[in-house]
């Protein structure tokens, strides 16, 4: 009977860990885009 223990699964924490950089480089960046829309709305 197994023993829930996968063999050989680094590939997918590999492509887990890629999509969660790259979804929080994402949110990072449209922060930054909103944060400079603000200053430049509150300049003008």
């Amino acid at each position: 009977m197994p023993d829930g223990v996968i063999i050989g699964g680094w590939n997918y924490v590999i492509a887990a860990y890629s999509i969660t950089a790259a979804g929080l480089l994402a949110y990072a960046w449209s922060l930054a885009l909103r944060r400079r829309k603000f200053r430049t709305q509150e300049e003008g």
